[in-house]
């Protein structure tokens, strides 16, 4: 019986260490660049042009469903303003410098890379745009 406890225990011990081992293979591989149009925020910063940033998770539901509609945005006004997206669990340099604390969050930055306002949670494109033109940004 013991022997057969032990031999439990290990093949728990390897599965467990498997799937710690695959997170990130998993997060590495669901990356930002499949967001079409996005600019790596540091970039869009300093180019002189407006940024919204989308700052969140490729898990994460409201970040999901927020990704065609920047999309959109950067489609229909990219000649006006930047489009990033920062993936939280890539770059923890930038969620703590923008003092993230939920996601998803959309910061919206001037030209000259300062912020003007953020948003957390699900932002409905046409708050988002009349946002956008409220600052002057479209």
């Amino acid at each position: 019986m013991s022997r057969m406890k032990t031999g439990i225990w290990r093949i728990a011990s390897v599965v467990a260490l498997t799937a710690l081992l695959m997170v990130p293979v998993a997060c590495s591989l669901s990356g930002d660049s499949d967001w079409v149009g996005a600019t790596p925020l540091e970039e869009a910063l300093a180019n002189g042009k407006p940024t919204v940033a989308e700052i969140g998770a490729t898990t994460c539901v409201p970040c999901r469903k927020m990704k065609p509609i920047m999309e959109e945005i950067v489609a229909e006004y990219g000649d006006r303003l930047n489009m990033s997206f920062v993936d939280v669990r890539k770059r923890s340099d930038l969620v703590n410098r923008y003092a993230i604390s939920l996601i998803p969050v959309q910061i919206i930055f001037d030209a000259s890379g300062e912020e003007i306002t953020r948003h957390i949670g699900y932002w409905p494109k046409e708050e988002l745009v009349a946002k956008l033109q409220e600052t002057g940004i479209i």
